[in-house]
């Protein structure tokens, strides 16, 4: 007997161990997407001088990749839908290494253009597909963290990543420093991409697909509770792209892309635009590149600190509250940023803290927990395709309203975060944790209290 459970033990053990590795090797499709999609930020500090590039060329140059996500995002997401994560995650990491090293070759803008294009199509192959994959593979306990903070931790390690390889790179190669910055993306991909063929199919899609005894299996070894039969009849018997445009499901799909795309609109200013806004102070190349790996590092540090109560508090009052709180610091930034380069840096480690401790992981959970499993990877796949539509938009025009402007330019964008307020409080449903999560798609109508509770 004592034998016996020994063995359940070791064996309980080692499918946690599956369970982590999994949603870790997922994950990593953020740390490059982190990586690639931010080095732009610092490689524009290099680039500008090297082509002679213009404010109109600086935004498009910077925007482009986010473009061509939007691309990637909705036609693979629906593919991850149709034929499966597992062969989206190969073919998006072949594709991600190709461009990669054709952009570090680039001879002139337009050929920049077209490479960096083509990244962010391959970035956005990736997205919704472990977006869906890390929703289907968490228990309903810890879905906000697995789901929304650890990507956003890989995404924020692969950003710090990009600004150290700057740091380290620039003194070194100087105004060539972009070619090593775009070029050596490829080597944790290649790593990734040989980790991902390990990889099991999500128990979650292949029941969907009625696959079950395959599904009972990755169940089993991942140690994760199958749906409940509750839980089952809500799922569709077919995927219907209508589905996604009436009802309760349109609300839903309205309602998390707004979010999605107003935080990620306004939050790119502690992001992607961030080195752009600082560059117009006058603050010189090297203390940039340093501020923005300190708010990078605060932003971990938030997500961190917001994996500790995601899965314990009411999410729809973090998402009100810390949206409140991210407009505050974006109105110290334009009113008070300008005293002294201190004030300016406090007010925006502060604005990157706030975005990544609520609604830049919130937004993550949410638009995975909106639909159901046919739908998920489409879904959450134009949810994010209009939000890298926004992030473009953010980068297009920073660098033509600073020169008019100043950093009034922030607050504008800070009033995102107000309309984010008003979304999350017009939408009970989105008070979704500790529910299972063919249950969270379906909750719509319940009238949730705004408070700071369990569940």
């Amino acid at each position: 007997m004592g034998s016996s459970r020994h063995s359940a033990g070791l064996t309980a053990s080692g499918a946690r161990f599956a369970r982590s590795w999994t949603q870790r090797v997922v994950s990593l499709g953020e740390f490059m997407d982190g990586y690639d999609l931010l080095v732009i930020g610092a490689a524009m500090l290099f680039l500008k001088p090297y082509f002679g590039l213009s404010a109109a060329q600086v935004g498009w140059v910077s925007a482009i990749a986010f473009i061509g996500a939007a691309f990637g995002l909705v036609v693979f997401g629906d593919l991850s839908d149709r034929f499966g994560r597992r062969v989206i995650f190969i073919i998006n990491l072949v594709c991600f290494v190709f461009t990669s090293i054709a952009a570090a070759f680039a001879t002139n803008f337009w050929q920049l253009m077209v490479v960096r294009f083509l990244i962010g199509v391959a970035v956005g192959m990736d997205i919704p597909t472990s977006h869906a994959f890390l929703a289907e593979i968490a228990p309903r306990s810890r879905r906000g963290r697995v789901a929304g903070s650890l990507p956003n931790m890989m995404w924020l390690a692969g950003a710090t990543v990009s600004v150290v390889l700057a740091l380290s790179l620039g003194p070194v190669f100087g105004d060539e420093t972009w070619r090593w910055l775009f070029g050596l993306a490829s080597v944790p991909a290649v790593c990734v991409l040989v980790m991902r063929h390990m990889l099991p199919e999500s128990p979650r899609w292949l029941l969907a697909h009625g696959r079950g005894q395959e599904a009972q299996q990755i169940f089993s070894l991942l140690e994760l509770e199958p749906p409940s039969a509750k839980g089952r009849a809500q799922e569709p018997l077919s995927r219907r792209y209508r589905d996604l445009l009436r009802g309760p499901m349109l609300r839903r799909l309205l309602v998390v892309t707004a979010f999605f795309a107003l935080q990620s609109f306004g939050g790119a200013i502690a992001t992607v635009a961030g080195p752009i806004v600082l560059d117009s102070t006058g603050l010189g190349r090297q203390n940039i590149l340093v501020f923005s790996l300190a708010g990078f590092v605060v932003g971990m540090f938030a997500v961190l600190g917001g994996a500790m109560i995601i899965d314990r508090v009411n999410r729809r009052a973090m998402g009100i509250w810390t949206c409140l709180g991210v407009f505050i610091a974006g109105l110290g930034i334009a009113t008070v940023g300008r005293q002294s380069p201190s004030v300016l840096v406090l007010y925006f480690v502060l604005y990157s803290m706030l975005t990544w401790l609520g609604p830049g992981v919130l937004s993550w959970v949410w638009s995975v927990e909106a639909f159901p499993t046919q739908l998920r990877g489409l879904g959450s796949g134009i949810a994010q395709c209009v939000t890298r539509l926004a992030i473009a938009l953010n980068v297009v025009l920073v660098p033509l309203l600073l020169p008019h402007f100043g950093l009034t330019t922030v607050l504008f964008y800070a009033c995102a975060y107000l309309v984010c307020v008003a979304l999350v409080a017009a939408s009970p449903w989105l008070a979704t944790t500790g529910r299972e999560l063919e249950l969270a798609t379906v909750r719509d109508e319940a009238r949730t209290p705004v408070r700071w509770a369990r569940r």
